[in-house]
């Protein structure tokens, strides 16, 4: 008896430590242990049945049974290994990478995935996605997003609720393409899925400490356990300070240094085997000093006194008596005041045909930012807004339990979100001579979102899967009270404006899995965002006028590939995009005004490209990544202000004229290439203890932000090299790290802009060299 037992297992741990069930484990070998809940939600085919399933086993024994089987896993080199198995490009980041990489805030995530612009709204908190090419710059906070970011299945549509600390973080998806069709709202770019940590069972708590170049600290904590058998907790925190790399050309006084906090605490409670409950709440405070700007080109009267900044970190500032009374600003530095706030309640309950979930969210947000835009101590571009707003959302979906050997699956669902908001612009041109004002825009913007879906997919082999979904969005907003008052001159009132989007949207694929390590794919989807307004310094009604939604019609083809036990992934896809009525920020321009920007409509244009992923272990200590992305944009019918030749003419002139371009075939700007890689190395010094040795790097394409691309919005293309050196026991319960980012001190752009007629742009940050202290209980 004890042979035999002996030899059944050795037999069942030869063929797992070879990998002959490699392809069903998926990431869960690779995975940490967190609460039943977590594993749950971590395991495509269905975490909650293959529980059961386990415990059906455990059971299926008596007390008498003398044999004991003992399993060894090996656990694999890659990571996501079930996200291999999915027909899509999601591109896949790990908290283990974001420490490594250096990820501190929302707008870092770009340098880790392919064809992926984060970027600061004229250094506002708003946060503009962009992926494979789409994307939307939100001027006033209160438009949809073309690719929606989610922080735990929650949908976060107004741009400005993002930019909170980036801090305990599980994983990362971003998951180009239209989508909207499994949960949430309809997007025609895409979507970036942040994941935050899960309660655990076990206790633990962890701290880390962060100082680096420029005073900056930022120091996490967490802790997390159970209160009862069934009851979990989590509560975690980030602090970040400095890291100002700004300097008044005139007084030598520094500008950017963060000052922001945040908490969130998590609640998982299983009543029963069947059934889970989330509670998450969070708070987090922003009170940094605002990026400067730097001048590019100044066509203003002060052009003789500041001119280009030949040094890449010179801005300069200044606000007005009364610009300061006005707004009841009492602070010298241009600086944020931010607050965001809310909670999200999640339940899941599984019967034997399929999960319920059920989940609701209120999310809070209330800024005051004042920023000085023309990088000047003139009164030309001085802007202070404020927003309040809150946003709900309810989603209740019904799926299948989805299974490696079932044939057929669903996944069905109503999602809802109301968003109710007030904002206030104001600006100061008191020393600009066509204007010599200051005014305010004030509005208030009701929103409504109801999206069903539906998806279906049929095994009609083995391994040959099709997939068909349908899904309807309506939305409706309005623009409400929409005024601009220039002080001392006149009171402009554009009244109520409304907006309606009513369209089907939905997706038809196939996926072939021709290994049990080789996956095929290739999908047609349709992707529609809902139209909106400009509603940033209106003085004409012209921008009022709300614009189309947009929709595409996407085509994609991929593969996806391990080889060699995973110790090799090649994943590849390519893409063509059909784009009708493209929202993009463009201008008009009035006489004796100026040129004010202005959402516009791109009747058709086109998008193609390709992307590929590298990740090789060729030993054991040795890990490399490459990740590389390549499209292009044109503009099939469109005509537009030539904002280029409106700025000459001034230039020479010294009058504002209209001056249009038929931009038939001309480069819709987006940049054409981007890509990142690493190679970290385990070196073993003593028995109980290793170095990590990193070398990474990330590049990105130049990127015109307006038709046309005239050079002063035009960002350059920019490289970027990285290092860190990590001594740590092989237990990792603590850490010490150096670590260089910028390494070679490039100088670089984040996003370019004009304000008024000075053309300005805010520097990407100088070398930073830091260390990093962690310690896990």
């Amino acid at each position: 008896m004890v042979l035999r037992v002996l030899s059944r297992s050795c037999k069942l741990t030869t063929a797992l430590a070879f990998g002959t069930v490699g392809a069903t484990l998926g990431s869960a070998e690779a995975a940490p242990t967190h609460s039943a809940h977590s594993v749950k939600h971590a395991a495509p085919l269905g975490g909650a049945s293959v529980r059961h399933r386990n415990a059906g086993h455990a059971t299926s024994r008596t007390a008498t049974d003398a044999e004991t089987i003992k399993v060894s896993v090996r656990k694999l080199p890659t990571r996501f290994n079930t996200e291999q198995h999915v027909g899509s490009s999601t591109t896949m980041i790990s908290s283990e990478t974001l420490q490594q990489r250096a990820v501190i805030t929302t707008t870092d995530i770009q340098k880790l995935a392919p064809n992926l612009q984060i970027e600061s709204q004229y250094g506002s908190s708003a946060l503009n996605f962009h992926l494979r090419g789409v994307g939307f710059n939100d001027l006033t906070m209160n438009n949809t997003p073309s690719v929606m970011p989610y922080i735990d299945g929650v949908a976060y549509p107004i741009s400005s609720m993002t930019s909170g600390p980036l801090f305990d973080i599980d994983s990362i998806g971003v998951d180009p393409g239209p989508s909207g069709f499994t949960h949430g709202q309809t997007t025609t770019g895409g979507e970036v899925r942040i994941t935050t940590k899960a309660p655990e069972k076990q206790f633990h708590a962890g701290i880390a400490e962060d100082f680096a170049s420029y005073n900056r600290s930022k120091t996490d904590a967490f802790v997390t356990g159970s209160i009862t058998h069934n009851l979990q907790y989590r509560l975690a925190a980030e602090l970040l300070e400095g890291g100002g790399y700004y300097t008044n050309r005139e007084t030598g006084q520094s500008l950017g240094d963060q000052h922001t906090g945040a908490i969130r605490g998590k609640l998982a409670w299983q009543p029963d085997e069947d059934t889970d409950v989330d509670l998450t709440g969070y708070w987090s405070l922003n009170r940094s000093e605002a990026p400067g700007f730097r001048i590019n080109n100044n066509l203003s009267a002060f052009a003789g006194q500041y001119g280009r900044d030949l040094g890449y970190y010179q801005t300069g500032w200044d606000i007005k008596p009364a610009f300061a009374k006005l707004i009841g600003y009492h602070d010298t530095k241009p600086q944020f005041n931010d607050l965001n706030w809310g909670f999200h309640l999640a339940m899941a309950h599984r019967f034997r045909f399929g999960e319920l979930d059920v989940s609701s969210a209120y999310d809070a947000v209330q800024l005051h930012e004042y920023q000085d835009q023309d990088g000047m101590p003139y009164a030309t571009a001085d802007d202070y807004r404020t927003q309040v707003a809150n946003s709900f959302t309810q989603e209740v979906s019904f799926h299948n339990l989805k299974d490696s050997a079932s044939r057929f699956s669903w996944d069905a669902g109503l999602y809802y979100n109301r968003i109710m908001q007030k904002q206030n612009n104001y600006y100061d041109f008191s020393d600009y001579a066509l204007r010599g004002y200051m005014s305010e825009t004030r509005f208030s913007s009701p929103q409504e979102t109801f999206n069903q879906y539906v998806t279906l997919g049929y095994k009609v082999l083995k391994n040959l899967r099709f997939v068909g979904s349908i899904s309807h969005e309506s939305d409706s907003r309005q623009l409400v009270d929409l005024t601009t008052i220039h002080f001392g001159h006149n009171d402009l009132n554009f009244g109520t404006h409304g907006a309606l989007a009513n369209q089907f949207t939905g997706k038809v694929g196939i996926e072939y899995q021709a290994t049990p390590t080789s996956l095929f794919y290739a999908d047609i989807r349709k992707g529609m965002k809902p139209g909106g307004f400009t509603a940033n310094n209106t003085v004409v009604p012209q921008q009022a006028q709300p614009i189309k939604p947009e929709t595409i019609l996407a085509y994609e083809i991929g593969t996806k590939n391990d080889f060699f036990s995973h110790r090799l992934r090649l994943n590849a896809a390519a893409f063509y995009y059909d784009y009708r009525d493209q929202q993009v920020l463009g201008n008009i321009v009035v006489p004796s005004y100026g040129s004010v920007g202005s959402y516009v409509s791109v009747p058709r244009s086109t998008i193609w490209g390709v992307e590929g992923s590298m990740e090789a272990h060729p030993t054991r200590d040795l890990t490399l990544t490459q990740v590389v992305g390549y499209q292009r944009g044109v503009y099939d019918q469109f005509h537009s202000i030539n904002a280029a030749q409106v700025n000459a003419y001034y230039a020479k002139t010294g009058i504002w004229q209209a001056f249009y371009s038929n931009y038939h075939g001309v480069d819709s700007g987006i940049p054409k290439i981007s890509m990142n890689g690493s190679a970290v190395y385990t070196i073993h010094v003593l028995p109980h203890y290793h170095v990590l040795f990193d070398v990474d790097y990330s590049y990105r394409g130049a990127e015109g932000l307006i038709p046309g691309n005239p050079p002063y919005r035009t960002v350059p293309a920019y490289f970027l090299l990285n290092s860190f050196l990590t001594f740590e026991p092989n237990s990792r319960k603590w850490s010490a790290t150096v670590y260089a980012t910028n390494l070679a001190d490039r100088k670089y752009d984040l996003t370019r802009s004009q304000a008024t007629n000075v053309q300005t742009a805010i520097s990407g940050p100088p070398r930073f060299i830091g260390g990093r202290l962690n310690y896990n209980f």
